[in-house]
Protein backbone atom coordinates (compact mmCIF):
# COMPACT_ATOMS: atom_id res chain seq x y z
CA UNK A 1 0.00 0.00 0.00
CA UNK A 2 1.37 3.56 -0.34
CA UNK A 3 2.62 5.74 1.72
CA UNK A 4 1.09 9.00 2.49
CA UNK A 5 2.69 12.02 3.84
CA UNK A 6 1.37 12.72 7.09
CA UNK A 7 3.11 15.79 8.07
CA UNK A 8 5.40 17.87 6.00
CA UNK A 9 8.01 19.43 8.30
CA UNK A 10 9.02 23.33 7.93
CA UNK A 11 12.11 23.51 5.71
CA UNK A 12 14.09 25.63 8.25
CA UNK A 13 13.36 22.20 10.61
CA UNK A 14 14.62 20.04 7.42
CA UNK A 15 17.70 22.29 7.57
CA UNK A 16 18.33 21.61 11.45
CA UNK A 17 18.24 18.19 11.05
CA UNK A 18 20.21 17.68 8.13
CA UNK A 19 23.00 20.29 9.94
CA UNK A 20 22.96 18.22 13.24
CA UNK A 21 23.62 15.00 11.69
CA UNK A 22 26.27 16.99 9.12
CA UNK A 23 29.14 13.93 7.57
CA UNK A 24 32.28 13.03 9.11
CA UNK A 25 35.37 14.30 7.23
CA UNK A 26 38.85 12.42 6.85
CA UNK A 27 42.43 14.24 7.08
CA UNK A 28 44.93 13.19 4.59
CA UNK A 29 48.59 15.15 3.70
CA UNK A 30 48.19 16.22 -0.41
CA UNK A 31 50.81 17.13 -2.60
CA UNK A 32 50.22 21.20 -3.42
CA UNK A 33 49.48 20.46 -7.18
CA UNK A 34 46.41 18.35 -5.64
CA UNK A 35 46.00 20.59 -3.25
CA UNK A 36 43.35 23.49 -5.03
CA UNK A 37 40.35 23.41 -3.83
CA UNK A 38 40.87 21.25 -0.60
CA UNK A 39 39.90 22.22 2.47
CA UNK A 40 43.13 23.14 5.39
CA UNK A 41 43.33 20.76 8.53
CA UNK A 42 46.17 22.20 9.80
CA UNK A 43 47.27 25.86 11.34
CA UNK A 44 50.14 26.71 9.11
CA UNK A 45 52.92 28.03 10.59
CA UNK A 46 56.27 29.95 8.45
CA UNK A 47 58.86 27.90 9.30
CA UNK A 48 60.69 30.41 6.83
CA UNK A 49 61.04 34.10 6.24
CA UNK A 50 59.59 35.24 3.32
CA UNK A 51 61.77 36.94 1.66
CA UNK A 52 64.59 35.06 3.29
CA UNK A 53 67.17 37.66 2.79
CA UNK A 54 67.30 41.61 2.66
CA UNK A 55 67.19 42.51 -1.21
CA UNK A 56 66.78 45.35 -3.21
CA UNK A 57 62.81 46.33 -4.21
CA UNK A 58 63.80 49.26 -7.42
CA UNK A 59 66.92 48.98 -9.79
CA UNK A 60 69.59 51.12 -8.93
CA UNK A 61 72.62 51.05 -6.44
CA UNK A 62 72.70 50.00 -2.51
CA UNK A 63 74.41 52.26 -1.04
CA UNK A 64 75.17 53.79 2.81
CA UNK A 65 71.84 56.19 3.26
CA UNK A 66 74.32 58.69 5.63
CA UNK A 67 76.46 59.15 2.27
CA UNK A 68 73.72 60.60 0.06
CA UNK A 69 72.37 63.26 2.58
CA UNK A 70 74.19 65.95 0.80
CA UNK A 71 73.41 64.93 -2.69
CA UNK A 72 70.80 67.39 -5.02
CA UNK A 73 70.06 67.53 -8.58
CA UNK A 74 72.50 70.14 -8.71
CA UNK A 75 75.51 69.09 -6.67
CA UNK A 76 75.32 65.23 -7.20
CA UNK A 77 77.49 62.68 -4.24
CA UNK A 78 79.59 61.04 -6.02
CA UNK A 79 80.42 57.20 -4.72
CA UNK A 80 82.91 54.73 -5.95
CA UNK A 81 81.35 51.74 -8.10
CA UNK A 82 82.54 48.56 -5.80
CA UNK A 83 80.75 46.00 -8.21
CA UNK A 84 77.14 44.22 -8.48
CA UNK A 85 74.67 41.83 -7.38
CA UNK A 86 73.06 39.99 -10.31
CA UNK A 87 69.63 38.30 -9.75
CA UNK A 88 69.80 34.93 -8.27
CA UNK A 89 73.36 35.45 -6.84
CA UNK A 90 75.20 35.66 -3.13
CA UNK A 91 75.92 39.32 -2.49
CA UNK A 92 79.60 38.43 -2.42
CA UNK A 93 80.78 42.47 -2.39
CA UNK A 94 81.05 44.70 0.56
CA UNK A 95 79.70 48.08 0.57
CA UNK A 96 82.24 50.14 2.22
CA UNK A 97 81.57 53.90 3.01
CA UNK A 98 81.62 56.21 0.09
CA UNK A 99 80.78 52.65 -2.36
CA UNK A 100 77.44 52.15 -4.63
CA UNK A 101 77.03 49.00 -5.87
CA UNK A 102 74.62 48.11 -8.97
CA UNK A 103 71.55 45.91 -7.65
CA UNK A 104 68.24 44.79 -9.78
CA UNK A 105 64.82 44.25 -7.93
CA UNK A 106 65.25 41.54 -6.19
CA UNK A 107 68.78 41.28 -5.93
CA UNK A 108 70.13 40.30 -2.25
CA UNK A 109 71.48 43.57 -0.78
CA UNK A 110 75.58 43.72 -0.39
CA UNK A 111 76.59 43.99 3.19
CA UNK A 112 77.09 47.49 4.37
CA UNK A 113 74.58 48.71 2.70
CA UNK A 114 71.23 49.97 4.03
CA UNK A 115 69.41 51.89 1.01
CA UNK A 116 69.13 51.58 -2.76
CA UNK A 117 68.91 55.30 -4.87
CA UNK A 118 66.74 54.44 -7.81
CA UNK A 119 68.39 54.51 -10.96
CA UNK A 120 66.45 57.02 -12.44
CA UNK A 121 68.61 59.35 -9.83
CA UNK A 122 71.84 58.66 -10.65
CA UNK A 123 74.81 58.73 -13.41
CA UNK A 124 76.79 56.10 -14.29
CA UNK A 125 80.66 57.84 -14.65
CA UNK A 126 83.83 55.53 -15.22
CA UNK A 127 84.07 53.87 -12.05
CA UNK A 128 81.77 56.53 -10.10
CA UNK A 129 78.00 56.85 -9.45
CA UNK A 130 76.43 60.17 -8.84
CA UNK A 131 73.87 60.21 -6.77
CA UNK A 132 71.57 62.79 -7.61
CA UNK A 133 68.73 62.69 -4.05
CA UNK A 134 69.17 61.67 -0.80
CA UNK A 135 67.48 58.32 0.73
CA UNK A 136 67.09 57.40 4.53
CA UNK A 137 68.16 53.95 5.83
CA UNK A 138 66.11 51.48 4.64
CA UNK A 139 64.15 53.11 1.44
CA UNK A 140 63.56 51.00 -1.20
CA UNK A 141 64.52 47.46 0.84
CA UNK A 142 62.15 44.81 1.53
CA UNK A 143 64.06 43.37 5.06
CA UNK A 144 64.07 39.88 5.37
CA UNK A 145 61.12 38.47 6.80
CA UNK A 146 59.00 41.79 6.65
CA UNK A 147 56.48 40.15 4.36
CA UNK A 148 55.99 36.83 6.77
CA UNK A 149 58.24 36.09 9.62
CA UNK A 150 59.39 32.46 10.92
CA UNK A 151 57.30 31.77 13.45
CA UNK A 152 54.21 33.55 12.45
CA UNK A 153 51.03 31.50 11.75
CA UNK A 154 49.61 32.68 8.58
CA UNK A 155 46.90 30.18 7.69
CA UNK A 156 44.49 28.70 10.31
CA UNK A 157 41.92 24.93 9.74
CA UNK A 158 39.09 25.51 7.76
CA UNK A 159 40.57 27.67 5.10
CA UNK A 160 40.08 26.67 1.68
CA UNK A 161 43.02 26.52 -0.49
CA UNK A 162 42.66 28.48 -3.53
CA UNK A 163 45.44 30.08 -5.15
CA UNK A 164 46.50 32.86 -3.23
CA UNK A 165 47.06 30.27 -0.19
CA UNK A 166 48.90 27.87 -2.16
CA UNK A 167 50.79 30.89 -3.41
CA UNK A 168 51.53 31.64 0.46
CA UNK A 169 52.33 27.90 0.88
CA UNK A 170 54.55 27.84 -2.47
CA UNK A 171 56.33 30.90 -0.57
CA UNK A 172 56.79 28.89 2.43
CA UNK A 173 58.04 25.69 0.88
CA UNK A 174 55.79 23.10 1.72
CA UNK A 175 55.36 20.41 -0.46
CA UNK A 176 52.43 18.95 0.89
CA UNK A 177 49.55 20.10 3.15
CA UNK A 178 46.88 18.08 5.51
CA UNK A 179 43.35 18.82 3.94
CA UNK A 180 39.80 17.73 5.26
CA UNK A 181 38.10 15.46 2.71
CA UNK A 182 34.96 14.55 2.58
CA UNK A 183 33.66 11.34 0.26
CA UNK A 184 30.05 11.79 -1.18
CA UNK A 185 28.04 8.81 -2.68
CA UNK A 186 26.19 9.99 -5.70
CA UNK A 187 23.68 8.07 -7.10
CA UNK A 188 20.28 8.15 -9.53
CA UNK A 189 17.30 5.46 -9.26
CA UNK A 190 14.38 4.56 -11.78
CA UNK A 191 14.38 2.41 -14.50
CA UNK A 192 13.68 5.00 -17.04
CA UNK A 193 16.87 6.22 -17.11
CA UNK A 194 20.16 5.22 -18.99
CA UNK A 195 23.38 7.19 -18.90
CA UNK A 196 24.18 10.50 -21.71
CA UNK A 197 25.81 8.42 -24.97
CA UNK A 198 23.28 5.17 -25.16
CA UNK A 199 20.04 5.31 -27.46
CA UNK A 200 16.95 5.72 -25.90
CA UNK A 201 14.46 2.86 -25.91
CA UNK A 202 10.87 3.21 -25.16
CA UNK A 203 10.02 5.73 -22.06
CA UNK A 204 13.32 6.07 -21.15
CA UNK A 205 14.88 9.48 -20.11
CA UNK A 206 18.93 10.04 -19.96
CA UNK A 207 20.10 10.40 -16.04
CA UNK A 208 21.08 13.72 -15.18
CA UNK A 209 21.00 14.15 -11.79
CA UNK A 210 23.89 12.10 -11.34
CA UNK A 211 26.35 14.54 -13.05
CA UNK A 212 24.51 17.67 -11.76
CA UNK A 213 24.21 16.33 -8.10
CA UNK A 214 28.20 15.26 -8.51
CA UNK A 215 28.93 18.53 -10.00
CA UNK A 216 27.81 20.34 -7.38
CA UNK A 217 29.47 17.90 -4.55
CA UNK A 218 32.30 18.67 -6.28
CA UNK A 219 31.59 22.33 -6.27
CA UNK A 220 31.51 22.33 -2.41
CA UNK A 221 35.03 20.47 -2.07
CA UNK A 222 34.00 17.03 -1.57
CA UNK A 223 35.32 14.34 -3.29
CA UNK A 224 32.19 12.98 -5.11
CA UNK A 225 31.82 9.07 -5.82
CA UNK A 226 29.68 8.31 -8.58
CA UNK A 227 27.51 4.46 -7.87
CA UNK A 228 25.43 5.00 -11.73
CA UNK A 229 21.67 4.22 -11.59
CA UNK A 230 20.41 2.10 -9.08
CA UNK A 231 17.51 -0.03 -10.30
CA UNK A 232 13.63 0.08 -8.47
CA UNK A 233 14.60 -3.25 -6.76
CA UNK A 234 14.34 -3.38 -3.12
CA UNK A 235 17.45 -6.15 -2.94
CA UNK A 236 19.61 -4.36 -5.21
CA UNK A 237 18.84 -0.93 -3.89
CA UNK A 238 19.48 -2.05 -0.32
CA UNK A 239 22.99 -3.61 -1.71
CA UNK A 240 24.13 -0.37 -2.90
CA UNK A 241 23.23 1.88 -0.75
CA UNK A 242 24.76 0.04 2.10
CA UNK A 243 28.31 -0.07 0.24
CA UNK A 244 27.76 3.61 -0.48
CA UNK A 245 27.25 3.49 3.47
CA UNK A 246 30.15 1.95 4.13
CA UNK A 247 32.74 3.50 1.77
CA UNK A 248 31.00 7.26 1.64
CA UNK A 249 30.67 9.78 4.61
CA UNK A 250 26.93 10.77 2.61
CA UNK A 251 24.75 9.39 0.67
CA UNK A 252 22.92 11.77 -1.93
CA UNK A 253 20.54 9.80 -4.37
CA UNK A 254 17.77 11.05 -6.07
CA UNK A 255 14.15 9.94 -7.52
CA UNK A 256 11.97 7.29 -6.15
CA UNK A 257 11.57 9.51 -3.15
CA UNK A 258 7.78 10.53 -3.65
CA UNK A 259 5.02 8.20 -1.24
CA UNK A 260 4.00 5.90 -4.75
CA UNK A 261 3.85 1.92 -4.53
CA UNK A 262 6.80 2.04 -6.77
CA UNK A 263 9.00 4.82 -5.27
CA UNK A 264 11.70 2.38 -3.23
CA UNK A 265 14.05 4.69 -1.03
CA UNK A 266 11.93 5.28 1.58
CA UNK A 267 10.91 1.80 1.63
CA UNK A 268 14.61 0.53 1.75
CA UNK A 269 15.94 3.70 4.04
CA UNK A 270 12.82 2.09 6.51
CA UNK A 271 14.19 -1.67 6.63
CA UNK A 272 18.24 -0.85 6.76
CA UNK A 273 18.49 2.02 8.37
CA UNK A 274 16.49 5.03 10.15
CA UNK A 275 14.05 7.58 8.27
CA UNK A 276 14.27 10.67 10.26
CA UNK A 277 11.61 12.73 8.08
CA UNK A 278 9.91 12.37 4.88
CA UNK A 279 8.40 15.29 3.34
CA UNK A 280 9.32 18.78 3.42
CA UNK A 281 6.96 21.88 3.55
CA UNK A 282 8.79 23.10 0.15
CA UNK A 283 8.00 24.02 -3.77
CA UNK A 284 9.64 22.51 -5.32
CA UNK A 285 10.64 19.51 -2.91
CA UNK A 286 8.16 18.12 -0.65
CA UNK A 287 9.19 14.21 -1.38
CA UNK A 288 12.74 14.63 0.53
CA UNK A 289 13.86 11.49 2.55
CA UNK A 290 16.51 12.30 5.05
CA UNK A 291 18.07 8.94 7.42
CA UNK A 292 20.84 7.17 8.45
CA UNK A 293 22.51 4.34 7.41
CA UNK A 294 25.00 2.48 9.92
CA UNK A 295 25.48 6.08 11.23
CA UNK A 296 26.28 7.71 7.07
CA UNK A 297 23.59 10.48 6.60
CA UNK A 298 21.34 9.79 3.72
CA UNK A 299 19.40 12.50 1.40
CA UNK A 300 17.15 11.17 -0.81
CA UNK A 301 16.52 14.28 -3.62
CA UNK A 302 13.42 14.54 -5.36
CA UNK A 303 14.07 13.06 -9.27
CA UNK A 304 13.74 15.99 -11.41
CA UNK A 305 16.50 17.83 -12.09
CA UNK A 306 15.56 21.28 -11.05
CA UNK A 307 13.95 20.14 -7.73
CA UNK A 308 17.39 18.18 -7.23
CA UNK A 309 19.37 21.05 -7.67
CA UNK A 310 17.20 23.12 -5.12
CA UNK A 311 17.31 20.87 -2.51
CA UNK A 312 20.67 20.00 -3.16
CA UNK A 313 21.70 23.68 -2.65
CA UNK A 314 19.11 24.28 0.61
CA UNK A 315 20.14 21.02 2.19
CA UNK A 316 23.20 19.07 1.25
CA UNK A 317 25.41 21.96 0.06
CA UNK A 318 25.54 23.34 4.14
CA UNK A 319 25.54 20.27 5.42
CA UNK A 320 29.14 19.49 3.22
CA UNK A 321 30.18 23.38 3.85
CA UNK A 322 29.61 22.81 7.53
CA UNK A 323 31.43 19.58 7.73
CA UNK A 324 34.64 21.03 5.92
CA UNK A 325 34.35 24.79 7.59
CA UNK A 326 33.42 27.13 4.52
CA UNK A 327 30.77 29.29 3.57
CA UNK A 328 30.64 30.37 -0.07
CA UNK A 329 29.39 33.14 -2.18
CA UNK A 330 29.24 34.22 -5.71
CA UNK A 331 32.15 35.17 -7.77
CA UNK A 332 31.12 38.44 -8.05
CA UNK A 333 29.67 41.34 -5.35
CA UNK A 334 29.36 44.79 -5.43
CA UNK A 335 29.99 46.30 -2.12
CA UNK A 336 31.15 49.79 -0.84
CA UNK A 337 34.08 51.17 -0.07
CA UNK A 338 35.44 51.66 3.19
CA UNK A 339 37.76 54.29 2.25
CA UNK A 340 39.16 56.64 -1.03
CA UNK A 341 41.36 55.37 -3.12
CA UNK A 342 43.37 57.31 -5.44
CA UNK A 343 44.25 55.40 -8.34
CA UNK A 344 47.79 55.49 -10.65
CA UNK A 345 46.37 57.60 -13.66
CA UNK A 346 45.88 53.98 -15.53
CA UNK A 347 43.72 51.28 -15.91
CA UNK A 348 44.74 49.26 -12.96
CA UNK A 349 43.25 45.63 -11.38
CA UNK A 350 43.48 46.77 -7.22
CA UNK A 351 43.56 44.34 -5.05
CA UNK A 352 40.56 44.29 -1.92
CA UNK A 353 39.33 42.67 0.72
CA UNK A 354 35.37 42.83 1.71
CA UNK A 355 33.65 42.07 5.07
CA UNK A 356 30.14 43.10 6.01
CA UNK A 357 29.62 44.73 1.88
CA UNK A 358 32.38 46.97 3.01
CA UNK A 359 35.46 46.88 0.35
CA UNK A 360 38.87 47.76 1.16
CA UNK A 361 42.04 48.27 -0.49
CA UNK A 362 44.92 45.61 0.37
CA UNK A 363 47.63 46.17 -2.09
CA UNK A 364 51.21 46.46 -0.78
CA UNK A 365 52.60 45.68 -4.07
CA UNK A 366 52.85 42.89 -7.03
CA UNK A 367 55.40 41.26 -5.09
CA UNK A 368 53.67 41.02 -1.43
CA UNK A 369 52.96 38.11 -0.47
CA UNK A 370 50.59 39.26 2.41
CA UNK A 371 48.63 41.49 -0.40
CA UNK A 372 48.00 37.88 -1.96
CA UNK A 373 46.85 36.21 1.65
CA UNK A 374 44.53 39.15 2.43
CA UNK A 375 43.02 39.69 -0.87
CA UNK A 376 39.32 38.63 -1.75
CA UNK A 377 39.60 39.69 -5.20
CA UNK A 378 39.94 43.17 -7.04
CA UNK A 379 38.38 45.86 -8.36
CA UNK A 380 38.84 47.88 -11.90
CA UNK A 381 39.88 51.51 -11.64
CA UNK A 382 39.70 52.74 -15.66
CA UNK A 383 42.70 54.98 -17.15
CA UNK A 384 40.02 58.10 -16.85
CA UNK A 385 38.91 57.59 -13.38
CA UNK A 386 41.64 59.27 -11.13
CA UNK A 387 39.53 59.26 -7.17
CA UNK A 388 37.33 56.76 -5.89
CA UNK A 389 35.38 58.57 -2.81
CA UNK A 390 34.52 56.71 0.17
CA UNK A 391 31.27 55.40 0.00
CA UNK A 392 31.42 54.62 -3.67
CA UNK A 393 29.81 51.50 -5.31
CA UNK A 394 32.51 49.35 -7.03
CA UNK A 395 31.78 45.76 -8.27
CA UNK A 396 34.47 42.98 -6.81
CA UNK A 397 36.03 40.94 -9.24
CA UNK A 398 36.36 37.46 -6.77
CA UNK A 399 39.40 35.38 -6.36
CA UNK A 400 36.96 32.13 -5.42
CA UNK A 401 33.89 31.89 -3.69
CA UNK A 402 33.84 34.19 -0.98
CA UNK A 403 34.63 32.70 2.46
CA UNK A 404 33.18 35.26 5.33
CA UNK A 405 34.44 34.97 8.07
CA UNK A 406 31.82 34.49 11.46
CA UNK A 407 33.74 37.31 13.17
CA UNK A 408 36.46 39.33 12.53
CA UNK A 409 38.99 40.67 15.18
CA UNK A 410 41.66 43.33 14.86
CA UNK A 411 44.43 45.16 16.66
CA UNK A 412 46.76 43.23 19.28
CA UNK A 413 48.12 39.75 18.16
CA UNK A 414 48.54 37.38 21.11
CA UNK A 415 48.90 33.64 21.41
CA UNK A 416 45.60 33.41 23.30
CA UNK A 417 43.92 34.73 20.52
CA UNK A 418 45.29 32.62 18.17
CA UNK A 419 44.39 29.82 20.26
CA UNK A 420 40.76 30.76 19.88
CA UNK A 421 40.38 31.48 16.62
CA UNK A 422 42.41 27.46 15.63
CA UNK A 423 39.43 25.93 18.51
CA UNK A 424 36.23 27.68 17.98
CA UNK A 425 33.57 26.08 16.15
CA UNK A 426 33.18 29.08 13.97
CA UNK A 427 35.88 31.48 11.47
CA UNK A 428 37.83 34.08 13.52
CA UNK A 429 39.70 36.17 11.14
CA UNK A 430 42.92 37.52 12.79
CA UNK A 431 43.97 41.15 11.40
CA UNK A 432 47.58 41.79 13.59
CA UNK A 433 47.76 45.38 13.09
CA UNK A 434 48.17 46.62 16.32
CA UNK A 435 45.68 48.71 18.70
CA UNK A 436 45.90 51.94 16.50
CA UNK A 437 45.01 50.65 13.39
CA UNK A 438 42.65 47.85 15.31
CA UNK A 439 40.36 50.67 16.76
CA UNK A 440 40.27 52.40 12.66
CA UNK A 441 39.27 49.41 11.43
CA UNK A 442 36.27 48.95 14.19
CA UNK A 443 35.63 52.71 13.01
CA UNK A 444 35.65 51.67 9.37
CA UNK A 445 33.50 48.74 9.80
CA UNK A 446 36.17 46.32 8.83
CA UNK A 447 36.01 44.68 12.26
CA UNK A 448 33.76 43.50 14.72
CA UNK A 449 36.15 43.33 17.56
CA UNK A 450 39.12 45.41 17.92
CA UNK A 451 41.48 44.42 20.62
CA UNK A 452 43.66 47.35 22.13
CA UNK A 453 46.12 47.64 24.94
CA UNK A 454 45.59 49.67 28.08
CA UNK A 455 42.56 51.48 29.65
CA UNK A 456 39.95 52.96 26.99
CA UNK A 457 37.18 55.11 27.49
CA UNK A 458 33.46 54.32 26.62
CA UNK A 459 31.55 56.17 24.30
CA UNK A 460 28.39 55.78 22.69
CA UNK A 461 29.72 54.87 19.44
CA UNK A 462 32.00 52.65 20.91
CA UNK A 463 31.50 49.73 23.88
CA UNK A 464 34.66 48.64 26.24
CA UNK A 465 34.34 45.18 26.85
CA UNK A 466 36.88 43.86 29.58
CA UNK A 467 39.37 41.34 27.72
CA UNK A 468 42.35 39.60 29.51
CA UNK A 469 46.11 40.21 31.04
CA UNK A 470 49.17 38.75 30.23
CA UNK A 471 52.61 38.84 31.32
CA UNK A 472 55.24 40.62 29.07
CA UNK A 473 59.41 40.51 29.62
CA UNK A 474 62.60 39.17 27.54
CA UNK A 475 62.34 36.07 25.88
CA UNK A 476 65.70 34.42 25.12
CA UNK A 477 67.66 31.16 25.35
CA UNK A 478 70.78 32.17 26.97
CA UNK A 479 70.20 33.73 30.03
CA UNK A 480 73.71 35.43 29.86
CA UNK A 481 72.46 37.84 27.28
CA UNK A 482 70.19 39.92 29.47
CA UNK A 483 73.46 41.06 30.84
CA UNK A 484 74.99 43.17 28.51
CA UNK A 485 71.17 43.50 26.27
CA UNK A 486 72.92 47.05 24.62
CA UNK A 487 75.09 44.65 22.57
CA UNK A 488 73.27 41.78 22.38
CA UNK A 489 70.60 41.37 19.53
CA UNK A 490 66.92 41.89 19.85
CA UNK A 491 64.12 40.91 17.50
CA UNK A 492 61.91 44.02 17.99
CA UNK A 493 58.00 45.10 16.84
CA UNK A 494 57.38 47.76 13.97
CA UNK A 495 57.23 51.13 14.86
CA UNK A 496 53.87 53.00 16.11
CA UNK A 497 52.97 49.97 17.81
CA UNK A 498 52.20 48.99 21.17
CA UNK A 499 54.33 46.62 21.81
CA UNK A 500 57.17 48.54 21.01
CA UNK A 501 56.46 51.90 22.89
CA UNK A 502 55.47 49.31 26.02
CA UNK A 503 59.18 47.54 25.06
CA UNK A 504 61.26 50.81 25.30
CA UNK A 505 59.56 52.04 28.00
CA UNK A 506 60.13 49.82 30.34
CA UNK A 507 63.95 49.33 29.47
CA UNK A 508 64.44 52.64 29.56
CA UNK A 509 62.89 53.09 32.65
CA UNK A 510 66.18 50.54 33.69
CA UNK A 511 68.80 52.37 31.97
CA UNK A 512 68.53 50.48 28.41
CA UNK A 513 67.85 53.22 25.57
CA UNK A 514 70.69 51.68 23.10
CA UNK A 515 68.64 48.86 21.26
CA UNK A 516 70.26 46.51 18.17
CA UNK A 517 67.60 45.38 16.29
CA UNK A 518 67.96 43.13 14.15
CA UNK A 519 64.73 42.19 12.58
CA UNK A 520 61.17 42.93 13.29
CA UNK A 521 58.31 41.00 14.35
CA UNK A 522 54.60 41.30 14.02
CA UNK A 523 53.35 38.62 16.31
CA UNK A 524 54.76 36.90 19.55
CA UNK A 525 55.12 33.61 18.24
CA UNK A 526 57.72 34.89 14.99
CA UNK A 527 59.40 36.74 18.02
CA UNK A 528 60.02 33.83 19.96
CA UNK A 529 60.33 32.11 16.84
CA UNK A 530 63.43 34.43 15.63
CA UNK A 531 65.15 33.62 19.25
CA UNK A 532 64.52 29.84 18.95
CA UNK A 533 66.30 29.68 15.90
CA UNK A 534 69.09 31.64 16.49
CA UNK A 535 68.70 34.94 14.45
CA UNK A 536 68.17 37.17 17.37
CA UNK A 537 69.62 36.84 20.71
CA UNK A 538 66.43 37.59 22.50
CA UNK A 539 62.85 39.68 21.75
CA UNK A 540 59.82 41.21 23.88
CA UNK A 541 57.10 39.18 23.82
CA UNK A 542 54.05 37.32 25.69
CA UNK A 543 55.42 35.18 28.46
CA UNK A 544 52.97 32.25 26.76
CA UNK A 545 55.14 32.45 23.23
CA UNK A 546 58.24 31.72 25.31
CA UNK A 547 56.36 28.93 26.93
CA UNK A 548 54.97 27.42 23.69
CA UNK A 549 58.76 27.84 22.10
CA UNK A 550 60.87 26.33 25.33
CA UNK A 551 61.89 29.45 25.84
CA UNK A 552 63.15 31.45 28.98
CA UNK A 553 61.35 34.02 30.11
CA UNK A 554 62.34 37.24 32.64
CA UNK A 555 58.68 39.08 33.06
CA UNK A 556 58.76 42.93 32.93
CA UNK A 557 55.32 44.39 32.95
CA UNK A 558 52.04 43.66 32.56
CA UNK A 559 49.66 44.30 30.13
CA UNK A 560 45.47 44.71 29.28
CA UNK A 561 43.74 43.82 26.49
CA UNK A 562 40.18 45.44 26.11
CA UNK A 563 37.80 44.93 23.30
CA UNK A 564 36.03 47.46 21.49
CA UNK A 565 32.65 46.76 20.26
CA UNK A 566 29.94 48.53 17.93
CA UNK A 567 26.85 48.86 20.75
CA UNK A 568 24.73 47.45 17.73
CA UNK A 569 26.72 44.35 17.17
CA UNK A 570 26.71 43.23 20.75
CA UNK A 571 24.20 40.09 20.09
CA UNK A 572 25.83 39.03 17.59
CA UNK A 573 25.77 35.28 18.42
CA UNK A 574 29.90 34.89 16.83
CA UNK A 575 30.81 38.20 18.94
CA UNK A 576 29.07 37.13 22.27
CA UNK A 577 30.87 33.29 21.75
CA UNK A 578 34.09 34.96 21.47
CA UNK A 579 34.08 37.14 24.60
CA UNK A 580 32.60 34.02 26.49
CA UNK A 581 35.25 31.54 25.59
CA UNK A 582 37.41 34.16 26.11
CA UNK A 583 36.18 35.14 29.90
CA UNK A 584 36.91 31.06 30.46
CA UNK A 585 40.58 30.86 28.96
Amino acid sequence: MPKEFRSLIPLEEAKSIVLDHAPRTVEEAVPLERARGAVLAEKIISAVDVPGFSRASMDGYAVHAADTLESREDRPVRLRLAGSVPMGASADVQVAKGEAVEVSTGSMMPPGADAVVMIEYSQHEGDEILIRRPVHAGENVQAAGSDIALGEAVLFPGTRLAARELGVLAALGREKVIVRSLRVGVASTGNELVPPGRLLGPGQIYDINSYSIAAAAEECQATAIGYGILPDNKEEMSKALQEMANECSLILVSGSTSAGAGDMIYQVLDEIGETIFHGVNLKPGKPTIFGLIDGTPCLGLPGYPASALTVFGLLAAPAIQKALGLKFHGRKLTGRLARPVRSESRQQMLAVGVFGGLVYPVDKGSGSITTLAQADGVIEIPADVEYLEKGDTVEVLLFRELEAPDLVVAGENSVLLEKLAETLPFRVKLLNVGSASGRIRLEDGLADLAGVSGPQKQSGKITVLKGFRRELGLIFKDARVLQDIGRSRMVGWPRNSAMRAICERVLKDQGISDLKYVRLARTHSAVAAAVASGQADFGFGEKEAAEQAGLGFQFLTGDEIHFLADPAKLDDPALKSFISALQKA
